[in-house]
């Protein structure tokens, strides 16, 4: 599989899933944009979670997971 980094990902406002272990108990976080060295995501439970935008991640299932 390919890998890439999330500002390789389009901007999305639905959001693109990506499949992680969440503190809060989610399986994957939503991801919606590069804000500037920071990614925006929101988790399933709906809270912020900023991954670095040269986070490696590969196409899992119906979106990626961090490599």
């Amino acid at each position: 599989m390919k890998t890439k980094q999330l500002y390789d990902l389009p901007r999305n406002e639905k959001g693109i899933k990506i499949y992680v272990e969440c503190s809060d108990g989610s399986e994957y976080i939503n991801f919606f944009h590069i804000d500037g060295m920071y990614s925006y995501c929101k988790s399933e439970k709906d809270n912020v979670i900023n991954l670095h935008c040269g986070t490696p991640v590969e196409e899992h299932k119906d979106g990626y997971k961090i490599k």
